[in-house]
C-alpha cells in the first residue's frame, strides 16, 4: 500500500481538511440510526478505518457514548488531527497510522468505514471483508459506504482496470458497486439495511461533488 500512502500523504499536504468539518454521510447516518435504536447511551467500542484527519471519529465521540480507535494509512491525515485544536471528545478517541491488515483480534461493537471500500482494490476488499469479520463482536453492527455504479460525479472517469468491471483510474483507482456486488460481498453478515443515498460533498477548495453511495448496515450474527 506505498503507492495509497503517498497518494493520500500528498493530498492531505495540498489541501489538509479536504472535506471540511463536517461529519461523513455515513456518520450522520450512523448516529441517526443508533439513536432510533436507544443505542446512544450504550457504552460502545468503536473502529473507524480510515479515519482520515479524524472528522468522523469527532462527530461519533460528541453523539454517542463511546470510545473509539480511528487507524489511518496517511501519517499527514493523523498529524492534521493531532496538530489541531484540542476537543473534549478527544478523551475518547485513541489514533493509530497503520494498515488495516496490521491490526490485532480486539473486539468491536461497531466497526465503520467511510469511503473507503471504494479505493480498495479487489484483493485489498477481501482482506477488508475478513478483518470486519474477526473484528465485530457478536451482534456488532458494520457500517460501510461505497460508491454505487450510479454516481454521476467519478464513474466511468480515467482508464478501465481491464481485470476488474467498473473499476477505473484517474489519478487514483476507484471500484463501483452494483446492489448485487454489495450482497454478494457481505452475505457472510445479516444485511439490515442497504440502499442508495445520494448526497452533495463539499471540498476545501470550495467545489462541490454530488455523489450516490451505497449505504450498508449488517450485523455479525452469534
Amino acid at each position: 500500500m506505498n503507492k495509497e500512502r503517498l497518494f493520500w500523504d500528498k493530498e492531505y499536504e495540498i489541501a489538509a481538511r479536504i472535506w471540511g468539518d463536517r461529519p461523513s454521510e455515513l456518520a450522520i447516518i450512523a448516529v441517526k440510526y443508533l439513536k432510533s435504536h436507544q443505542l446512544e447511551d450504550k457504552y460502545l467500542s468503536v473502529i473507524d478505518i480510515g479515519c482520515g484527519y479524524g472528522r468522523d471519529c469527532l462527530y461519533l465521540a460528541r453523539n454517542l457514548n463511546c470510545c473509539i480507535f480511528g487507524i489511518d494509512l496517511s501519517q499527514k491525515a493523523i498529524d492534521i488531527l493531532k496538530n489541531s485544536t484540542v476537543d473534549p471528545s478527544t478523551k475518547a478517541i485513541q489514533f493509530k497510522c497503520c494498515n488495516f491488515m496490521d491490526l490485532d483480534q480486539c473486539k468491536y461493537d461497531i466497526v465503520f468505514a467511510s469511503n473507503l471500500y471504494q479505493i480498495l482494490q479487489r484483493k485489498q476488499r477481501e482482506e477488508l471483508r475478513k478483518k470486519a469479520a474477526n473484528l465485530l463482536k457478536p451482534q456488532g453492527l458494520l457500517f460501510l459506504n461505497s460508491l454505487s455504479t450510479n454516481d454521476p460525479e467519478e464513474y466511468g472517469k480515467g482508464e478501465p482496470c481491464p481485470d476488474e468491471q467498473h473499476s477505473f483510474i484517474n489519478k487514483k483507482y476507484l471500484h463501483f458497486c452494483t446492489r448485487e456486488d454489495m450482497e454478494e460481498d457481505f452475505q457472510f453478515l445479516s444485511i439490515k439495511e442497504l440502499y442508495e443515498h445520494e448526497y452533495d460533498e463539499p471540498r476545501a477548495q470550495g467545489e462541490m461533488h454530488h455523489h450516490i453511495s451505497w449505504i450498508l448496515l449488517a450485523e455479525r450474527e452469534g
